[in-house]
Order: structure tokens, then C-alpha cells, then sequence
């Protein structure tokens, strides 16, 4: 199987730095002599937004907006190098607002049934508000789920296409998203319920939306909010790889890892490690 691997340097969605230093940290760690050593065909894409000017304010509604809309127009525009059909895609983010065009890009090659399988401790559909200046990161799934061209180009999403596994949170929301949440995965016997998240995505395609602070913060104090609950990493290598053995998964993202805060690189090599669970000989 060939493996493409591109970097999407932004924090145009998060108030601190730290997640546009994420792609270049996980390519030091060793993520392409990984993939490779496991016998497939890598190719480094390098990085977008490469010399793309991305404002930055603490102005409500959006904070920094546009930058985060120029993040997606600029994932838009490459949508079609970024996947392809033969290819297996992991984005190396980035804050969780990238989600937005990265989603829509792999809805453009691979239909819109496609599916957004979300990792994340956090349910990321806070709604824009004159009351508040709020981060995009906080905002994606708000954005794929209501946005009809007020805010971005696109079209809504369809609740359908989009369920999360491992939200800590209680925040209900307006839309009908399939939710497994941290607490029912919190027994010995978690492994059925992955199983049968996945089963219930009727899609051909997947795409896995991985949110770092999903991982509890002694494996992972480098995510942009490290979690004091998050899965262990056993649990965690148990779940991706019943994920990433699921042939219609065709393509990942890493988001909120605050490459700025991992001083000695361990955290960046968990990220390989758990990247390195996919086989060339999947289900």
C-alpha cells in the first residue's frame, strides 16, 4: 500500500502557539523511516500554507478569522493531491479546526457519504456567538454541520456523516451525532463497542479525525489541552488498530499536538508508534 504523507503547519483555529510546529516534529521523529521499515512505498508532500499570510486577533466571534477559512480554501484547492483512491492520506495538523477543509476535500474525491470518524475528548460544535471570541478549533464540527455558505463556500455536512469515539464531555448538542464517549469505553470489555461503532458506518470511505488530548496527558502532555482522563496507552493501541485494519479507512489526521511543549520528542514518537499500527493488510 503507498502512503502520502502532507503537513497542514496551522494554529489559525487556537488562541497559543504550538500546533504549526506538529508536521515538522512528527517527521523528526521518524514517521516516513517508520511507514517505510514497515514495507510501504512513502511519499513526504511537504507542507501547505507555505508562505500563506494568516491573521491572527482575539476578535469575536471567530478568533483570527479569516485564518481559518484561508486554511480551508487552501486544503480545498489541493483536495485532489491530498487523496486519491489507491492512496492511503495521514495529514499532520494542525489545530481541530482543520477538520472543516480537510473533511470537504475528502468528501470532493471520495463522495459525500463519506464518513468523519472523530477521536476527541471534546465535541467540538461550540457555535459562533457575538458574546464571545472563540477559537475555530472549538467550532469544527459546528462549522461541517450548520455552516450554508455564510461562513465558507460549502455546503453542510449531513449528521450522518460524522460520529465521535472517546468525548469526555457532557455537552449536548442540536445535531443527531453517533456518540461513544470515554465513560462507556472505560471497562475491560471496550473492545466490542469500537467494533460496533464501526459497523454502524454504512460509508465506504473513512476518514479518522484524531484529536491528541484524546490520550491521557502522562502519555500525551504535549496535546494543546493535555486530558486527566483520557485513554491509556494500551487502550489506545487496542482501539486504532481495530480502526486502522478497517479497509474503508482511507485517510488520518493528527490535530492539537503543541509540538512547542514535548522538550525531549517523546510525545511526537508516541505519535509515530500509534501512526505505526497500520498494516499493509488490512480487513
Amino acid at each position: 500500500m503507498k502512503i502520502q504523507v502532507i503537513g497542514i503547519p496551522s494554529h489559525a483555529g487556537a488562541l497559543y502557539e504550538g500546533t504549526e510546529l506538529a508536521p515538522q516534529a512528527i517527521r523528526d521523529a521518524g514517521l516516513l523511516e517508520a511507514l517505510a521499515q514497515k514495507g510501504f512505498t512513502v511519499t513526504d508532500l511537504g507542507d501547505l500554507l507555505n508562505g500563506v499570510e494568516l491573521p491572527r486577533h482575539n476578535i469575536g466571534p471567530v478568533r483570527n478569522w479569516p485564518a481559518p477559512r484561508i486554511v480551508w480554501d487552501e486544503i480545498a484547492q489541493r483536495a485532489e493531491d491530498i487523496f486519491h483512491e489507491e492512496v492511503f492520506t495521514i495529514l499532520l495538523g494542525g489545530d481541530c479546526s482543520i477538520e472543516v477543509g480537510t473533511f470537504h476535500a475528502f468528501q470532493k474525491v471520495f463522495g459525500t457519504n463519506s464518513h468523519l470518524l472523530v477521536l476527541d475528548a471534546h465535541i467540538d460544535t461550540m457555535k459562533p456567538s457575538g458574546e464571545n471570541c472563540i477559537g475555530a478549533a472549538g467550532m469544527g464540527l459546528w462549522f461541517l454541520l450548520n455552516d450554508d455558505k455564510m461562513w465558507w463556500k460549502e455546503d453542510s455536512v449531513n449528521s450522518d456523516c460524522i460520529s465521535i469515539i472517546g468525548s469526555q464531555s457532557n455537552s449536548e448538542t442540536e445535531e443527531k451525532l453517533k456518540i461513544t464517549p470515554f465513560e462507556k469505553l472505560n471497562a475491560d470489555s471496550f473492545l466490542p463497542i469500537v467494533q460496533d461503532h464501526l459497523n454502524s458506518i454504512t460509508s465506504d470511505s473513512i476518514f479518522v479525525h484524531l484529536d491528541v488530548d484524546v490520550l491521557h496527558k502522562s502519555i500525551m502532555p504535549a496535546a494543546y489541552a493535555p486530558s486527566q482522563v483520557g485513554f491509556d496507552l494500551q487502550k489506545a493501541t487496542k482501539i486504532l488498530q481495530i480502526i486502522l485494519a478497517d479497509q474503508r479507512v482511507k485517510a488520518i489526521e493528527i490535530t492539537e499536538f503543541a509540538a512547542n511543549k514535548d522538550s525531549n520528542g517523546s510525545c511526537a514518537e508516541q505519535i509515530v508508534n500509534l501512526l505505526s499500527l497500520l498494516t499493509i493488510n488490512r480487513n
